[in-house]
């Protein structure tokens, strides 16, 4: 009788634990599933989270979108005024660099040819030559227009009859200024017989010449008229 009831109680216990187990499984098998399902969410919101732009980058965006948005917007009266000043101030800027060259490039000019002027005090000791006369004649012509008597008026005080040619390469250079020309002209008037002769003699060859209606008369009224 007793193996009877232990035999019972036996499986009342073997049924009670089935049944507990059983419900366990039952009970947290589908939360488990719902967390394992949800794990992958988390890890992409995580992920996601996780991942931010860098400060700089948001910063240079933020300035990009910043400019971009100034640059559409319409310019205050005040800003273009501003605009408008700081041209002129640049334009300015502009002319005067280009003044301070320009006088530099004048000063050099006059101060090469006063150089070259210098070298010719001295009596050539193989005579002028046409080369001679030609680079006095080119340098002359780069001295600034506003210098030229002033240069013109020292060279003939310091050229001495020996080298009188250069003197008369700007005399008959007929690009320059009558007036310049007449300089020269009268201080070769002014030489020896020997001296203005050749000069006379080269400036009645061509009646273009300025001077020559008053070459003519002198050469006419000296009987120095070259005979055809």
């Amino acid at each position: 009788m007793k193996a009877k009831y232990i035999a019972v109680l036996v499986v009342v216990v073997v049924g009670a634990c089935v049944w507990f187990i059983s419900s366990f499984r039952g009970t947290t098998a589908p939360d488990d599933m719902a967390s394992e399902g949800k794990r992958p969410a988390a890890r992409a919101v995580e992920t996601a989270s996780s991942i931010r732009r860098p400060k700089h980058k948001v910063r240079a965006a933020k300035a990009v979108s910043s400019s971009v948005h100034k640059a559409a917007e319409p310019l205050t009266e005040e800003a273009r005024r501003e605009q408008e000043e700081a041209r002129r101030e640049q334009e300015e800027a502009r002319r005067e660099q280009e003044e301070a060259r320009r006088e530099r490039d004048e000063e050099a000019a006059v101060e090469d040819f006063e150089n070259l002027t210098d070298k010719w005090m001295v009596p050539a000791t193989n005579g002028v030559t046409m080369q001679d006369v030609d680079a006095f004649v080119a340098q002359f012509r780069k001295v600034p227009k506003d210098r030229k008597d002033e240069c013109l008026h020292r060279a003939l005080n310091l050229v001495p009859d020996e080298n009188v040619m250069l003197l008369a390469g700007i005399l008959m250079d007929k690009s320059q200024d009558k007036e310049l020309m007449e300089l020269v002209y009268n201080d070769v008037l002014n030489r020896s017989d020997d001296v203005k002769q050749p000069i006379l003699q080269q400036i009645f060859k061509d009646k273009e010449h300025p001077c020559w209606g008053d070459t003519a008369w002198i050469l006419d009224v000296t009987g120095a008229v070259p005979k055809e």
